[in-house]
């Protein structure tokens, strides 16, 4: 007997199809099973594990890692509340507060009625428009962000809706797309995109109406770029012009993408793109507005970037919070399709290429290239060692080229207008444009595409109109949650790579915070390492442990049990768990907290001696905890 329909056996079938190897279904499949049953049941893995034919072991261990992946069932819809430091910089714990009051529990508890349960997530991509909250409907393919929850009646205005759904049959929800009650809509909303003319090519699109479509983007031009292209030019053409322009990764480290391309090693098939599309790094949400609003310009760039490389699959790699944008790029493929841009000899070029879209299911380590490409697989996401680099050996050990969804869709306008033009804007070694991901105590968060020479000044002065009741800056994330925090003297920096990193910290994935003075150091120390500790794959003991351990201290320093020589430790900490990580996400775990510490050591030293003047050590235990003889606690003493 089993447990599960034969609609999921078939849909599980029909994943498994997609592949080159079946495999790389497994994360998609189990999301299967949690639509038919709620959550990832014991008996629902093993027989999983009989269709992969694979050990139970196997499986276990692959939803042990995915956190969204359940294996307790919740209440009829899960609402998770981000409290990352941008929606934290923007209310989120008075957000969280106001939902458990208003619930009558806590995390990871579910009320009576067993109608809501209550969660906290780690980021959900939706920096601009905090605080906000992410909705899962049990049983049901629907997840809906619920953004600028601002004040009470906006959370009461989400519950309302909510009740009323919940008796409506899954295929007559309403569409999974994102609201703000009482907030403004996107056309007016947090996004502000097109205050330089000159340079808004990526999000010019966004506010049309049925933007995402493939009618509007033909209208507008779109693929013919493609036909010309895949009809007139070679695939060295266009590789060179992409060296040509300089461009540089998008996804953080800024590694050049042509010659990325070039690293391919020749006569070798078949070849693989994967654009990364697993946007977590907190602080950052410019691809998904690629992605839910004009995606026909990443498909676009796709099919470029797939001619370019010879590539013959291209996988789109979204993270699984991204419920929405997949739904968009799984709809914006099937166009492409039924038109002929997808599948064999498209443009009539005898060029053959797939497109699959693949949801992560919650690891923000999914963002490494290598963890991704373990993902994709159908594995837990753990980093590779290199080399060999993945454009030698990468999916399926095959030569694969991995690129953020950014990257790929400025190589419609760098092919389309030439490298000279592209060159015209930034710096000699930063050239071109970017998206901006301005968020934190700002009056316009939003997404600005602007120049690589602009400065932090401009950007959150001229664009972003300045900071929140006019307060001054404490600190400023210019990469994202990972990047060191850089002091308000630095307003004037040039956001580029090399300028950046003279400044002391690195421009990462250009998702800027703004800190205002005001804010608690203590608490956004400890919110960064608690982030990193929640995320860590748990490859190799310093990260694993170290990020820990630090937690374990700022928790400490927090409720007041601090002492001053615990700032000596941290700092001391942070070494070994940068230098001696197998992946980078071991020395981006701990940038954030050591810069903190650097810039502001009077905050933390002031906080300690406000909360525990007398300077006295905490209560531990001592080792074992219980007298094996008689289970009685051990004594406590104080170190």
């Amino acid at each position: 007997m089993t447990l599960l329909t034969d609609a999921t056996h078939n849909k599980i079938r029909e994943l498994m199809a997609r592949y080159p190897q079946p495999r790389s279904a497994l994360g998609p499949a189990l999301e299967a099973v949690q639509q038919q049953l709620g959550y990832v049941s014991e008996a629902a893995m093993v027989e999983v594990a009989r269709l992969f034919d694979l050990d139970a072991a196997e499986v276990r261990a692959f939803v042990g890692f995915y956190h969204m992946l359940r294996q307790e069932p919740p209440g009829a819809y899960h609402l998770e509340v981000c409290t990352n430091v941008p929606c934290l910089l923007r209310g989120a714990g008075q957000c969280a507060d106001q939902l458990k009051q208003k619930l009558g529990i806590d995390y990871h508890e579910t009320t009576p009625d067993g109608l809501f349960t209550l969660g906290e997530m780690e980021c959900l991509g939706s920096c601009g428009t905090g605080p906000m909250v992410a909705v899962t409907k049990k049983q049901a393919n629907w997840m809906r962000y619920y953004e600028q929850l601002e004040a009470p009646e906006h959370i009461d205005a989400m519950l309302d809706e909510l009740r009323q759904l919940a008796d409506v049959p899954a295929a007559q929800l309403p569409a999974p797309e994102r609201v703000a009650p009482g907030a403004a809509d996107r056309s007016t909303g947090p996004y502000h995109h097109g205050h330089h003319p000159e340079t808004n090519n990526m999000l010019a699109r966004i506010d049309q109406p049925e933007s995402h479509t493939i009618a509007s983007y033909e209208a507008d031009g779109g693929y013919a770029l493609a036909r010309e292209t895949l009809q007139g030019k070679t695939p060295a053409d266009v590789l060179e012009t992409v060296k040509a322009a300089g461009l540089r990764g998008r996804g953080g480290a800024g590694f050049p993408a042509g010659m990325k391309w070039s690293f391919l090693p020749a006569g070798v098939y078949p070849r693989y793109l994967v654009v990364n599309a697993d946007e977590s790094e907190p602080g950052t949400f410019k691809d998904r507005l690629i992605i839910e609003y004009d995606p026909h310009q990443l498909i676009e760039g796709i099919i470029l970037a797939s001619y370019a490389t010879e590539a013959s699959h291209a996988f789109i790699y979204i993270r699984g919070e991204y419920f929405f944008g997949a739904q968009r790029l799984e709809q914006a493929v099937a166009e492409a399709r039924a038109k002929g841009y997808v599948g064999k000899d498209i443009f009539g070029s005898k060029k053959d290429l797939e497109i699959t879209v693949h949801r992560g299911a919650g690891a923000y380590i999914c963002g490494e290239e290598t963890a991704l490409l373990s993902s994709l697989e159908g594995y837990r996401g753990h980093p590779r060692l290199k080399p060999p680099f993945p454009a030698v050996e990468g999916l399926y050990s095959k030569p694969t080229i991995v690129n953020n969804v950014e990257t790929i869709a400025q190589v419609v306008h760098i092919v389309r207008h030439g490298a000279a033009w592209y060159r015209q804007w930034g710096t000699e070694r930063s050239p071109g444009f970017a998206l901006y991901a301005l968020s934190g105590q700002v009056k316009k968060p939003g997404v600005y595409e602007l120049p690589y020479n602009t400065t932090l000044r401009q950007l959150i002065f001229d664009y972003g109109g300045g900071v929140i009741d006019d307060r001054p800056i404490k600190s400023i994330i210019p990469g994202g949650l990972s990047m060191p925090h850089l002091a308000a003297d630095k307003l004037d920096v040039s956001m580029d790579f090399e300028s950046i990193v003279a400044a002391g910290s690195s421009l990462g994935s250009c998702g800027i915070m703004v800190i205002c003075e005001g804010a608690n150091m203590v608490e956004l120390a400890l919110r960064t390492i608690s982030f990193y500790r929640e995320e860590s794959c748990g490859k190799c003991t310093p990260c694993r442990e170290g990020t820990g351990w630090l937690k374990k201290i700022l928790e400490r320093i927090e409720r007041g049990e601090g002492q001053l020589g615990d700032l000596d430790t941290i700092e001391r900490l942070t070494w070994p768990i940068e230098r001696q990580s197998f992946c980078p996400f071991g020395p981006a775990s701990v940038w954030g907290v050591r810069s903190l510490l650097k810039l502001f050591r009077v905050d933390f030293e002031t906080y300690i001696q406000q909360t525990n003047p007398s300077g006295q050590a905490p209560v531990l235990p001592v080792r074992p905890i219980y007298r094996p003889d008689t289970g009685e606690p051990a004594p406590q003493v104080r170190v």
